[in-house]
């Protein structure tokens, strides 16, 4: 019963571990030059696949690309050269405060 206790509490704390060393969810806000459908489903289609990437949102009308990743897989910068090898002049628009 000890042994059955001891594998249960290691097991307990290798899981605990393993879950703060994983990166936070982070969102970065570019303004971008995007001006059609087209260009929504091209940056949903490939920036998908960069690393850590969670989710994206393409707002034509305010040409606004929300991105949500893990730090741990990447970074504001590596996404905005990703969008710029697109074909998009990218700049990171401040977090509002509040």
């Amino acid at each position: 019963m000890k042994n059955l206790l001891l594998v249960l509490l290691f097991t307990l704390s290798v899981n605990l571990v393993s879950a703060k060393e994983k990166g936070t969810v982070k969102q970065v806000t570019y303004e971008c030059s995007i001006d059609c459908h087209d260009c929504k489903e091209k940056i949903m289609k490939n920036i998908s696949y960069e690393k850590g990437v969670k989710s994206i949102q393409v707002d034509i009308p305010t040409k606004l690309v929300k991105i949500k990743y893990r730090d741990d897989k990447t970074d504001s910068d590596k996404l905005k050269k990703a969008l710029e090898k697109l074909g998009y002049e990218t700049k990171v628009v401040p977090a509002k405060k509040g």
